[in-house]
């Protein structure tokens, strides 16, 4: 028999301190799971948000096995009417207490804490009482390390003087990028602190751009954060806070990652001139080394940047010279013992039910997620077709994923973020994840909210979606759990910033440009990279919409044409380098609005003139890629034919997934007969109704 959370019948009365954290708290609830609408005089106004708080009621029922309950009211509508959310957030707002039925009160709790009132002011009266006792007793800073790099020396002595003659600490230095002056790596450093001895670690612009700090920064960060909070103040110099450096600014951030890419640039460079020289091995693998460690760093310092930017204990340089003038205003702002907060049952399911089984093994493939689905190495099947005019054809059918097409691999990328993003929560005093925004004709939206409505992660994707989109899409995507915003998408070329203004997400996350989850654009896709270079084509070709599968294909082939000469591949590799050298790689694109390629066109498309410089630099700098290999617009008259092709061979596909079978028609005349051709069939979305209804069984 399930557990029952009774709810008390009977008048309380709230003062306005607590009013006023719970209407703030029930704002910040109802925005972070997609809700707008302004809390005024009319009562329709509350019903968006009853819905959302029936939703949240029944998650926590379904998590903890429970039914809520008003006592001695069973049948009766558990969630306060419209009236009683004007009273509370709208007519009442700045009365000095009000008076209201205790379950009422209850409910409101239960939606913004997880709790019952009465259990979320026990809560928050032992932790008050911890960190009272934590604050008295424990917290006699022994010692304070400051630890900068080289060229920040001189500041990191400033505030060493300050903290030794203003408060009388112990002090000690340490500059991170110096063997000499260094307490070894930083695990070292935070590996050996006693109890009350603190690291003020000084973060500037010098210090994000140093390869060893950066490196050892994230790897501290992700595998040891409680101790690195535990120890750390940040205190932060003025080139990262202003200026064109500034973190907490996204082109600041964007700023710093071109930093990163320019070294990725030149290291690529010197590769090129050790090949003409014909070093010795030696030398690839220490260019090697290198690459891979930018390359992570390029991967992981978003979540870096946001650490620092959303950590409470960092102050700015100046403000802790000139304004901290007493012991308990520094007091304050030190870090306590790392607390981890709790997040509610249902995320934490969620939590643990994301599993990845490696990142690159194909004998523990991540794709199709378990346990929804078995995954498997290749995730989709290739078989040959016949296609007039050639011998040996082979089609790599995405057409056999969960939601039919390859953007479930690029979804289930989305659901590996949010594992991490709930992780980060148990060390933040909040329990609601950020949403994401994206621009999509649908498969891509499609894809990401099937994967969030089975994981149960608690949001609902923004789409924008250009205003003469198929009506049916539209109504597949709201259908399918997304919330849907029109605009003519040919009109300009939409920043991310942009993006999130129009989707009523200032404070997300846009993935419509990939950056903030995989600004190396090789993640998405990786594994189905190495499945196509399995099959070993002389010719492979491609759709090409966004260029993300096209581009990340080529990102592949260039880093294992790398690995060669250090005779260490991935272990998802199983072609031959001088195969791929001679293989033409061909994007099937389109430049016409009325095409019926309708998934690849697109008004603007921001990189593809660097796109086509990358193609001449694979085949001319490196010759790492067949001659042919480029971005080809597809003449209409070609699809028809195409499609005829495909209807024939039982092939789930939309006019958009056989645009490379289309672009080889066109080019016949041009590829040898006995070549061995791959064509990629992105697939065909599958009817949302099927969708949902899988979702219900799975989780009935």
């Amino acid at each position: 028999m399930k557990q029952e959370i009774i709810l008390k019948s009977g008048w309380i009365k709230v003062d306005k301190e607590e009013l006023e954290r719970l209407r703030y708290q029930i704002r910040e609830k109802y925005e972070s799971e997609g809700g707008n609408k302004k809390f005024n005089a009319h009562l329709p106004n509350y019903e968006e948000l009853r819905e959302i708080i029936i939703n949240k009621l029944h998650e926590i029922e379904e998590a903890d096995d429970v039914n809520i309950k008003i006592q001695d009211m069973p049948e009766y509508d558990i969630v306060p009417g419209n009236t009683f959310f004007r009273n509370l957030l709208y007519t009442n707002k700045y009365s000095e207490s009000l008076q209201f039925q205790e379950y009422n009160i209850d409910v409101c709790y239960l939606f913004c804490y997880g709790k019952r009132r009465f259990d979320q002011k026990r809560f928050e009266k032992k932790l008050s009482e911890e960190s009272h006792i934590i604050t008295t007793t424990e917290r006699k800073w022994k010692k304070i390390i400051v630890s900068s790099t080289l060229n920040n020396m001189s500041e990191a002595e400033k505030i060493g003087s300050f903290l030794k003659d203003k408060f009388g600490i112990t002090i000690e230095t340490e500059i991170r990028n110096s063997q000499s002056f260094s307490k070894g790596t930083l695990l070292d450093l935070y590996h050996n602190l006693e109890s009350g001895e603190l690291v003020f670690s000084v973060i500037s612009r010098d210090y994000l751009q140093n390869e060893s700090c950066t490196r050892e920064l994230i790897d501290m960060t992700k595998h040891h954060l409680d101790l690195y909070l535990s120890h750390t103040f940040h205190v932060l110099m003025k080139d990262i806070y202003e200026g064109d450096f500034n973190v907490f600014d996204s082109l600041g951030r964007s700023e710093l990652l071109k930093y990163w890419k320019l070294r990725i640039e030149k290291l690529e460079k010197n590769h090129k001139l050790l090949v003409s020289d014909k070093k010795e091995k030696e030398f690839y693998r220490k260019l090697r080394t290198e690459f891979d460690e930018i390359k992570k760093i390029i991967e992981e310092i978003h979540d870096l940047l946001d650490l620092i930017r959303e950590s409470q204990h960092k102050i700015y340089y100046e403000i802790l010279l000139n304004k901290i003038s007493e012991p308990q205003e520094l007091e304050t702002l030190l870090p306590k013992q790392a607390k981890l907060h709790s997040i509610s049952s249902s995320l934490e399911t969620t939590y643990k039910r994301i599993k990845i089984p490696s990142t690159n093994n194909p004998e523990k493939p991540e794709f199709p997620p378990e346990p929804f689905y078995i995954p498997k190495f290749p995730a989709s099947k290739t078989f040959k077709i016949h296609v007039p005019g050639f011998d040996n054809v082979l089609l790599k059918d995405e057409s056999t994923n969960p939601t039919g097409t390859h953007k479930d691999r690029m979804a289930w990328e989305v659901v590996i973020k949010y594992k991490s993003l709930i992780e980060s929560l148990k060390y933040k005093n909040q329990d609601s994840l950020p949403q994401m925004s994206i621009i999509s004709s649908g498969s891509a939206a499609i894809a990401i909210q099937h994967l969030f409505n089975l994981f149960k992660i608690p949001t609902r994707l923004k789409v924008l979606v250009d205003h003469n989109l198929n009506h049916n899409i539209k109504d597949s995507i709201k259908q399918i759990g997304c919330e849907l915003y029109e605009c003519n998408l040919a009109e300009k070329l939409l920043t991310s910033e942009e993006i999130k203004s129009r989707t009523d997400n200032k404070n997300g996350i846009d993935i419509t440009y990939r950056e903030v989850l995989d600004p190396t654009h090789d993640n998405y896709y990786d594994w189905m990279s190495y499945e196509i270079l399995h099959e070993k084509p002389d010719y492979c070709f491609i759709p090409f919409g966004t260029g993300d599968l096209f581009i990340n294909v080529l990102n592949i082939v260039k880093i294992e044409y790398f690995n060669s000469f250090v005779s260490k591949h991935d272990p998802r590799f199983f072609s031959n380098v001088d195969i791929l050298k001679k293989c033409s790689f061909l994007g099937a694109s389109t430049n016409l609005p009325s095409t019926r390629l309708d998934k690849l066109f697109s008004s603007f498309l921001p990189s593809l003139d660097s796109f086509k410089k990358y193609i001449v630099e694979l085949k001319e700098e490196y010759d790492c890629v067949g001659s042919e290999t480029d971005i080809y617009n597809v003449d209409e008259k070609y699809v028809d034919k195409a499609i005829d092709i495909a209807s024939y061979e039982k092939i789930n596909f939309e006019p958009s997934g056989m645009a490379g079978l289309a672009l080889l028609l066109q080019l016949e005349k041009q590829i040898p007969k006995k070549s061995r051709i791959l064509i990629v069939n992105t697939g065909r979305t599958r009817d949302v109704n099927e969708l949902i209804e899988y979702n219900r069984k799975f989780l009935s």
